[in-house]
């Protein structure tokens, strides 16, 4: 008896079982599955968890820079700037894990492409 599998998935053969593919290509077999999260959603929340520390280290030097005695408008410019560039890149991580989740989701059977 063949296994059926939904025609809306990308599938490679694996040792005589046809299985989903991820979009760069890997095949999510077993071994991944033994992961809740996939590959690409590893690398995004790592990327995300990057950019907290560094606007967590941003936050805090402003907070020291307003705190202190000499004011530094230039150095408190290029914080904030800083700071708005990393909460816009941390809310297109945002949205490529919520991709990268339901790729998942699709790889596993749950919904359709």
């Amino acid at each position: 008896m063949e296994r059926e599998v939904k025609k809306f998935l990308h599938t490679v053969d694996e040792n005589g079982c046809p299985t989903p593919v991820d979009s760069s290509g890997r095949p999510y077999t077993c071994r991944e599955r033994s992961s809740v999260l996939t590959h690409r959603e590893q690398a995004v929340m790592q990327k995300i968890l990057e950019v907290k520390k560094e606007a967590d280290a941003v936050k805090s030097r402003l907070q020291a820079l307003r705190e202190g005695e000499s004011k530094d408008s230039e150095a408190e410019e290029a914080l904030t700037q800083r700071l708005h560039e990393l909460r816009e890149l941390r809310y297109r991580l945002e949205r490529e894990r919520e991709e990268a989740a339901h790729e998942r989701m699709r790889l596993l059977g749950h919904v359709e492409a």
